[in-house]
């Protein structure tokens, strides 16, 4: 799986996944994406899922792991780009309600800004 890092607005992240999200390798190479992202303070992630091809039990569970990640760290996970199987995956474990989902990465991030206090710019 390849994880590209984008930064669409000031503080909010953007990790776009291609190929398939499942236990293994794949897992691991998104934890330690997030224990990056927490490291540098940065709560506000939305996981592109547009390039994703396949999602098993491992994946699902590393998403939902790295939503209490965040909410604990005082931050917030938005899902964009969840269509398919994985769409039908994400609402059979309810995993929907636990997390907003968006059509597009780029509605996704604007979502963070009715929900996040003003900063100092």
């Amino acid at each position: 799986m390849d994880i590209v890092r984008k930064e669409l607005q000031p503080g909010i992240v953007v990790l776009e996944l291609r190929g398939p999200l499942q236990m293994g390798a794949e897992c691991k190479q998104l934890e330690l994406a997030f224990d990056q992202l927490i490291g540098e303070n940065k709560t506000r992630v939305v996981l592109d899922f547009t390039g994703v091809t396949k999602l098993d039990s491992g994946g699902l569970g590393k998403v939902v792991n790295c939503l209490s990640r965040l909410k604990k760290a005082g931050g917030a996970l938005r899902l964009a780009g969840v269509k398919g199987m994985i769409e039908s995956v994400l609402k059979l474990t309810l995993v929907d309600r636990l997390v907003k989902i968006y059509p597009t990465a780029l509605e996704a991030s604007e979502s963070f800004s009715d929900a996040q206090p003003s900063s100092a710019n």
